[in-house]
């Protein structure tokens, strides 16, 4: 595996996911790895889950999901629509949106919904979505934010224990498939989680193989 310091390359552009169950922390997480890391690039952007192919207006409403599981499948053609134009999306923003000299952090990626179907209300076979997963472009480095499932429901607890205990299993069988990918114990303190982070993604391997755990 070759590792290098992406901070002396000043052409770099560096796509992280951080993905975990609710309660891992995600959204503190990367707000402190922003402050961090926003000297090392010219560009440190956060996007949540998709790409946002039209810019927001002031006014635009905030959508926050209080009830993860509170709304019904949709049906399967609707469903393998919506993941079609997501891939759509995401091609057309890793190919004229996400500029150079940009760390880009993602909050969640489409791989979330083949561990959560059900947040994402998607109501199509299990192997479209796989698919879709394989052909959507793959991020430079996947990280993980790991606790256990009662440190997770004391944080948050939208979806019941065994839920949470499922995502936690399900996330971990997922990342630790990835090429590169760094699991972190999010059950410590904020500052330490995001000091690891932010050393895993200054020495990202830019070519090679290899998992970081």
């Amino acid at each position: 595996m070759t590792v290098v310091n992406l901070r002396a390359k000043e052409d770099v552009n560096l796509k992280v996911v951080i993905l975990g169950p609710d309660g891992a922390g995600k959204s503190s997480v990367i707000q402190g790895l922003i402050v961090r890391l926003k000297e090392g690039w010219p560009v440190v952007k956060m996007r949540h889950l998709k790409p946002r192919l039209a810019k927001l207006r002031p006014g635009d409403p905030v959508t926050i999901v209080v009830d993860p599981h509170g709304k019904p499948r949709r049906s399967a053609l609707v469903s393998l629509a919506k993941i079609l134009v997501w891939l759509l999306e995401e091609w057309y923003a890793n190919l004229f949106q996400d500029q150079r000299e940009t760390l880009l952090i993602c909050d969640r990626y489409y791989h979330d919904l083949l561990v959560d179907p059900i947040r994402y209300r998607y109501g199509g076979p299990a192997w479209a979505a796989k698919l879709v997963g394989q052909l959507m472009p793959q991020p430079d480095m996947w990280i993980l934010l790991d606790a256990p499932p009662d440190v997770l429901q004391a944080r948050k607890h939208e979806v019941p224990w065994e839920e949470t205990s499922r995502q936690r299993d399900a996330y971990m069988v997922f990342v630790r498939k990835q090429r590169n990918h760094l699991i972190v114990d999010a059950s410590r303190s904020l500052d330490k989680v995001i000091a690891d982070v932010a050393h895993a993604i200054i020495g990202a391997p830019i070519e090679g193989t290899g998992n970081r755990e």
